[in-house]
């Protein structure tokens, strides 16, 4: 009679790792099913410090990068019309050294003010290899004497290239007095204006009065003594007994406290 034996598992004791990796893990759940507001901090905390740690990084190998980078572009931006906007950048970007933080930008700057028709200018960096240069233009009101121009502040300027302006006044005087010539002529003008009479030129002389040549070509002479009063007068007398025959006037004298000298053109 043969006798049956009963095997049963053999149960291992634990090994004290064993141990100590539960007693953990029983520990982290724990804490995590506790939530502790100061683990969520550390943690925080760890996750900020890596993030800076990883920026601080990038942001020296950039700038370590820009250093050694030159800049390669000069961009000319504004509303130019006189302007040769790829000359000029041609020539500001043969002069520019350095990179994005070397780069002297006020030498920049002075080199296109030299421009004649340049009347403002900004510079700024560009990131990364970058410079703009923003252009604001001088804006003529008249010629002035032989191959000059007026700007709207009165400053005479001597442009190598001009575009479509043959249909401005004509100014002459000494180059000191330009803002005052340019004033004066838009205060005559405005008079004028007003029997739609134009000045196509305007200058002052040496005796320090003023020779005015009208649209037709007739010429109108006043001192510097209440010029504008004389030829408010000259306007009424025009307006009641000249305006039909102003193709035939060659001449107007308003030099005389209380008449006009009329020249009448020949044939």
């Amino acid at each position: 009679m043969s006798s049956q034996v009963t095997r049963r598992p053999i149960a291992r004791p634990s090994t004290p790792r064993q141990g100590l990796w539960a007693a953990l893990s029983l520990r982290g759940e724990r804490l995590a099913d506790q939530e502790s507001p100061v683990i969520r901090v550390m943690l925080w905390l760890v996750s900020l410090t890596a993030v800076l740690v990883v920026g601080a990084g990038l942001q020296v190998m950039t700038k370590q990068w820009a250093l050694e980078t030159p800049i390669r572009h000069v961009h000319v931006t504004g509303e130019l019309v006189q302007t040769q906007r790829e000359a000029l950048q041609a020539a500001l970007e043969r002069s520019v050294r350095g990179n994005f933080f070397t780069a002297n930008v006020n030498e920049l700057q002075a080199l296109a003010q030299r421009y004649p028709w340049v009347a403002q200018t900004r510079v700024s960096r560009q990131w990364p290899d970058g410079i703009r240069v923003t252009l604001v233009e001088k804006r003529a009101l008249a010629h002035w004497g032989d191959n000059g121009l007026v700007s709207a502040a009165g400053e005479v300027f001597r442009p190598h290239h001009v575009v479509g302006l043959a249909e401005l006044p004509h100014l002459a005087g000494p180059r000191a007095q330009s803002r005052f010539v340019l004033q004066q002529y838009q205060a005559m003008d405005k008079v004028l204006q007003r029997v739609g009479l134009h000045i196509e030129s305007l200058q002052l002389t040496d005796r320090m009065s003023w020779l005015l040549t009208l649209e037709g070509g007739v010429e109108v002479l006043v001192d510097a003594q209440d010029t504008l009063a004389k030829l408010e007068r000259f306007t009424v007398l025009y307006d009641r007994q000249l305006a039909a025959d102003i193709g035939s006037i060659a001449r107007v004298d308003l030099r005389y406290r209380n008449g006009v000298a009329i020249g009448w053109r020949q044939g």
